[in-house]
C-alpha cells in the first residue's frame, strides 16, 4: 500500500522569521524607550498646562473651588480692553527689538575672536561663558549693585555726560528696559558664543585660504563666507532668543518687578500678577497670546533665514 509522503513543516524558516520580527520590533522600541522619560516630561509640565490654560481661556474659572462657567470669547475681550496688557505687549516687544540684533551678533563676533589661533584662547571662552552658568540671582543682585546711583556703571556714565548726576537705569522709566535687556544679553553671551564657535569649525579652512589668494580682505571674509556659512546657527540662535525674549521673567521679577510704572512689565509679568490675583483666566487667555505670538515670530524668523539659505545654493 503507498503511502503519500508526510510533509513536516519548516521549523527553521518559523524561527527565522519569529526572530526577525523580534528584532524589527526591538528595534522600532528601543528608540521610543530612551525618549520615554523626555516624552513624559513634556507632556506632564508642558503640553498638558498649555492644554488647561486654552481651556480656561474659555471659561470664567473660580480656582479655589476649581470650577468654572463656560463665557466664550469674553475674557480675551476683557483682556483686550485692558490698557495694561497693550503697554506689557509693547513693552515686550520693545524688548525683543534689544536683544535680539545684540544676541545674533555679538556672539558671533566674539566667536570669531575666540576661534583665532591664539594664546589663552581658552581661557577667553571659560570667562565668556562663566554668566551663562551663573545662577539668576546671583546675577541679578550683582548687576543692581552695577546699577545703583554709587556704582561703577552710574559714574561712567556721568563721566561720558549721559547724566549730569549719579543716576540708576533700573528707576529710571526711560532706561529701565534697556538695563535690563542688558543683563539678558550678558547671561546668553557665552551659551550663543559656543553655537557660533560651532558652527565656525564645520566651515573649512580651504575656503579662506582661497579667499586670502584671491586678495579678499578680513572684513570682506567675514561679510561673504562667515555670516553666510553661519546661517543655520543664526537661525537656531534668533529663535531661541525670540522664544527667550518672549517669556523673560527673572531678571525682571529680581531687578525692576516690573516697576518703575509698568516701565518692565512684560507679557509674563502680566501673566504672573493676573495669576497672583487668581484671575487665572485672563492669564490663561495671555498666555495663549503669547504662546501664539513666540511661535508666529519663529516661524517667520524661519522662513527669512531658510529663504537666505536658498539663495547661498543657489
Amino acid at each position: 500500500m503507498n503511502r503519500e509522503p508526510v510533509v513536516l513543516p519548516n521549523v527553521k524558516t518559523k524561527i527565522t522569521t519569529t526572530k526577525k520580527k523580534k528584532k524589527f520590533s526591538m528595534k522600532f522600541l528601543t528608540p521610543w524607550l530612551f525618549l520615554l522619560p523626555a516624552i513624559v516630561i513634556l507632556a506632564t509640565f508642558l503640553v498638558f498646562p498649555i492644554l488647561e490654560a486654552f481651556k480656561w481661556s474659555f471659561l470664567d474659572y473660580k480656582i479655589i473651588a476649581g470650577t468654572g462657567e463656560y463665557v466664550g470669547l469674553a475674557n480675551f475681550k476683557e483682556m483686550f480692553a485692558d490698557k495694561y496688557f497693550w503697554v506689557a505687549l509693547m513693552n515686550t516687544l520693545t524688548f525683543l527689538v534689544i536683544v535680539l540684533p545684540l544676541n545674533v551678533f555679538l556672539p558671533m563676533i566674539l566667536a570669531v575672536l575666540v576661534n583665532q589661533r591664539i594664546r589663552g584662547a581658552g581661557t577667553f571662552r571659560v570667562l565668556y561663558y562663566l554668566p551663562v552658568i551663573t545662577p539668576m540671582v546671583v546675577a541679578a543682585l550683582m548687576w543692581k549693585m552695577l546699577y545703583s546711583q554709587s556704582g561703577i556703571i552710574s559714574e561712567f556714565l556721568v563721566k561720558l555726560g549721559v547724566f549730569d548726576g549719579p543716576t540708576n537705569l533700573l528707576v529710571q522709566s526711560s532706561t529701565a528696559l534697556t538695563a535690563v535687556a542688558a543683563i539678558t544679553v550678558w547671561k546668553g553671551l557665552g551659551y550663543y558664543m559656543i553655537i557660533y564657535l560651532a558652527g565656525l569649525q564645520s566651515i573649512p579652512k580651504d575656503v579662506y585660504e582661497s579667499a586670502s589668494i584671491d586678495g579678499a580682505s578680513v572684513w570682506k571674509q567675514f561679510t561673504k563666507i562667515t555670516i553666510p556659512m553661519l546661517t543655520p546657527s543664526i537661525t537656531l540662535v534668533s529663535v531661541m532668543t525670540i522664544i527667550a525674549g518672549m517669556k523673560v521673567f527673572e531678571e525682571i521679577a529680581l531687578t525692576t518687578g516690573g516697576g518703575p510704572s509698568g516701565a518692565t512689565t512684560t507679557l509674563v509679568m502680566y501673566i504672573y500678577s493676573k495669576f497672583m490675583s487668581l484671575d487665572v483666566s485672563i492669564a490663561s487667555a495671555a498666555g495663549i497670546v503669547l504662546l501664539v505670538l513666540a511661535i508666529a515670530a519663529s516661524l517667520l524668523q524661519m522662513k527669512l533665514t531658510s529663504k537666505r539659505e536658498d539663495d547661498l545654493r543657489v
